[in-house]
């Protein structure tokens, strides 16, 4: 779920706090005073997006004074790595996905994820949705119960994870590998790929394994939250 902030001074109180800030949108051509400068400064140092757009998308948002600014913040709370790794043991399963952007995917995912076991969602702060309304709805309430890690970027943790001996698995429709007939390691990472651009190029060079799940009709992908559901099922029985 997602709560708002509105307001140059709740804005930046946000930011100094511990918050999970997911997105600051700030009107185009506002005048950048002291404060505005320090909210932006903040917000790059923890590397939340800024999108500037027109005014009357935030005031359709707030139906208040505003003044030109507006943040979305994650009432679900993000999980820091390093927080959620002292828990993981040797048979961990994480999902990694790269930039997934549609909501109703996401929640999908988290649902598919938490049936299945696996033990965390690490999701992008960039080019990625983050945890809104639309997104807990369609988890159909496992967001509750998994933990979701937002990273800056996704080839630079997955390069950390195989530093932590994680076998790291992408699903990728262009590789002659059928996921049901090799053999997983553990701990393991699988790596999703976004809606049509599939996994980027850094993405695909830190994985251990390229996989794919072979069509035997005429459409030759599957949606994404689908086709994790499928590998995911195989590697689970690997254990």
């Amino acid at each position: 779920m997602e709560e708002k902030i509105y307001g140059k001074n709740p804005v930046f109180e946000a930011l100094k706090g511990d918050l999970n800030i997911n997105k600051i949108y700030i009107a185009k051509g506002i005048h950048f005073d002291k404060k505005f400068k320090e909210i932006i400064q903040l917000a790059k140092e923890k590397n939340i997006p800024i999108q500037y757009v027109d005014r009357n998308f935030i005031d359709n948002e707030v139906k208040d004074n505003s003044q030109g600014i507006l943040a979305f913040v994650s009432s679900v709370p993000y999980v820091s790595w390093e927080d959620l790794k002292t828990k993981l043991d040797n048979k961990s399963i994480i999902v990694v996905l790269d930039h997934v952007q549609d909501p109703r995917n996401l929640g999908a995912i988290a649902r598919t994820c938490e049936f299945l076991g696996a033990s965390a969602i690490v999701i992008p702060k960039f080019r990625s949705v983050g945890l809104t309304p639309t997104v807990f709805k369609a988890s159909a309430g496992a967001l509750s119960f998994i933990p979701v890690v937002r990273v800056s970027n996704v080839a630079n943790f997955l390069r950390e994870l195989k530093e932590e001996n994680f076998f790291i698995v992408g699903a990728d429709l262009d590789t002659d590998v059928e996921f049901g007939k090799v053999k997983y390691r553990f701990p393991l990472a699988l790596v999703i790929g976004s809606e049509g651009e599939g996994l980027h190029r850094l993405v695909k060079e830190f994985c251990d394994l390229l996989v794919k799940i072979p069509p035997y009709g005429k459409v030759n992908s599957l949606n994404v939250s689908v086709a994790l559901g499928i590998i995911l099922y195989k590697i689970r029985e690997s254990l």
